[in-house]
């Protein structure tokens, strides 16, 4: 086989960048723990792995022809997304994994469908689930009492558990926000390009923050923070996120989309394995662990394969929204949620 990826025969394509989606975009969450335990303090941590890579995304969609002038009504509506997906969402799971495994974190934010076709189900103009999908939302929702049912009752876990398994249920819901805007405020730029300017500029809000939370002493890059910031930066978003963009043009979105699945479970078996290691301190799959995850991605294969119905109320028309280009931007799961999907860590 050659060693040149695009000669590649196109199967051969197909199973490295899938393997590349639900690998690496399902470790991130372990490189974010592993960051935090090498004393990275969260908000420039968060910062400095969104800043170089909105810069190597605008750079690589440059390179293929894409261009970067966009104008402010629509840098207004990135801008704001991203600050909902990158600054609350993302930053979130820095904070929550301070004091939660990686696993757990990433079975939190497998939730995140979830949440998304229950406020779509609520907004005006938007979609609504069948009793398919509303029964995944019971069942997932259900997952998540199982992962809290140890902590509430003090059988296991510990308060700080519980204060990061609320930082990161708020996430979802910053996640959610960002969503919906980006569903109903299109904007015709290209989604590498969008995507770096969410990156960009959720990046420089964060290392404005940490700056003034006075963060820069703390910010010492041992071996292992580097490597886990790096990381981040080119796997976790210009590798995995290229591959993602690429993948919505050459295969079904269903079988894109079932990295939502398939993440949450390959990071909960990182997180042990690196527990086990030594890397972080120990991640343990117990039955509930075990339950809760088969219950959530259940309900979230429900919800996400189930079809929609028309919202029964119209959507309101604003007049800043009617000057708005037509075209979508991307967002999941039919365009590809290539900007809102920025939003994994």
């Amino acid at each position: 086989m050659p060693l040149n990826p695009l000669h590649w025969p196109h199967r051969v394509k197909l199973i490295v960048a899938f393997a590349t989606l639900y690998v690496v975009w399902g470790s991130t969450y372990l490189g974010i723990r592993v960051g935090l335990e090498a004393d990275l303090p969260p908000t420039l941590f968060a910062g400095w792995r969104l800043v170089p890579a909105g810069l190597i995304l605008l750079g690589f969609a440059r390179l293929r022809g894409r261009s970067l002038r966009i104008r402010f009504d629509q840098y207004r509506i990135i801008a704001t997304v991203g600050l909902f997906l990158l600054v609350g969402g993302m930053y979130f799971t820095f904070l929550a994994e301070r004091t939660i495994p990686s696993g757990l974190a990433a079975l939190i934010v497998a939730l995140l469908p979830l949440w998304v076709a229950l406020a779509e189900s609520l907004v005006p103009g938007m979609d609504r689930p069948t009793a398919r999908g509303y029964l995944g939302l019971v069942i997932g929702f259900a997952g998540l009492g199982v992962l809290l049912a140890p902590r509430l009752t003090g059988i296991s876990g510990s308060r700080e558990e519980l204060l990061g398994i609320g930082l990161q249920v708020l996430g979802t819901w910053f996640w959610t926000t960002g969503s919906l805007i980006s569903k109903r405020r299109p904007v015709d730029v290209d989604s590498m390009v969008a995507t770096g300017y969410e990156m960009l500029t959720a990046g420089c809000v964060l290392v404005v923050v940490g700056t003034l939370a006075g963060e820069w002493p703390r910010f010492v890059l041992t071996p292992a923070g580097a490597g886990a910031l790096g990381y981040l930066i080119v796997m976790g978003s210009s590798v995995a996120f290229t591959s993602f963009v690429w993948l919505l043009k050459h295969a079904p979105a269903s079988k894109v989309m079932t990295y939502a699945y398939v993440n949450p479970v390959i990071a909960v078996f990182l997180g042990w394995g690196a527990g086990m290691l030594g890397l972080v301190p120990p991640e343990p799959v117990d039955a509930w662990v075990v339950v809760g995850m088969a219950v959530i991605v259940t309900g979230v294969a429900l919800t996400t394969s189930a079809p929609t119905r028309p919202s029964l109320v119209p959507a309101p028309q604003p007049v800043a929204e009617l000057a708005l280009a037509a075209e979508a931007h991307p967002a999941a799961p039919d365009a590809g949620d290539a900007q809102a999907e920025t939003s994994r860590p």
